[in-house]
């Protein structure tokens, strides 16, 4: 007779043989696009690329400003994750904008930011016919590591996620108080399948 210890050990044993075999088998997360903010492409006197990060800060409190980064791309949507912070907070923006093929953008506006100033896109369609594309602003994403599903995003919001790509990354940064010094940044920008 087989004893009950003997069957809970032989049932972890069991358990710990499947994880393993599962994690070898897993596919990894592969990253299909990683900013390293070395060189930058921005517009904005108090925006700097150092150490894997873009920064925004203004030199006193009583100086406001902003500025965007951006850079074209051409990738498939998958997951994206990034991590932004910031200190000393007050009537700031702090946003990220992933533009895609179809001239569909969705922004992703950090938690107690003011949100853009942007109602969407013109452009001319395949006939030269001027066409406008709103945009969409999801907006209180916590100030800190941030994972969403670009294809999901896109589904909620735009419809049918079908032959689209991503054209292109920009990330918005905004200082409008004369009371604080708002230092943010960004950082760990990924996107993977």
């Amino acid at each position: 007779m087989i004893s009950r210890k003997t069957i809970i050990f032989g049932f972890i044993v069991l358990s710990l043989a499947g994880l393993i075999i599962y994690f070898q088998i897993a596919p990894e997360k592969k990253t299909v696009y990683q900013e390293d903010f070395k060189n930058c492409n921005f517009e904005g006197e108090f925006l700097k690329c150092e150490d894997g990060a873009l920064y925004f800060k203004t030199t006193n409190s009583a100086q406001t400003g902003e500025g965007v980064w951006s850079k074209n791309v051409s990738i498939s949507p998958g997951k994206i994750s990034w991590n932004w912070e910031g200190q000393d907070l007050d009537k700031f923006s702090l946003w990220l904008k992933v533009t895609f093929s179809d001239h569909k953008s969705i922004y992703y506006v950090a938690a107690g930011s003011m949100n853009p100033q942007s109602e969407g896109e013109y452009y001319r369609d395949q006939e030269n016919r001027r066409r406008f594309s709103p945009s969409i602003i999801i907006s209180g994403i916590p100030r800190s590591t941030v994972e969403r599903d670009l294809v999901e995003d896109y589904k909620q919001y735009c419809g049918p996620a079908e032959n689209i790509k991503i054209e292109k990354l920009s990330a918005g940064f905004g200082d409008n108080s004369t009371q604080h010094q708002n230092i943010l940044s960004i950082s760990n920008l990924k996107i993977y399948g």
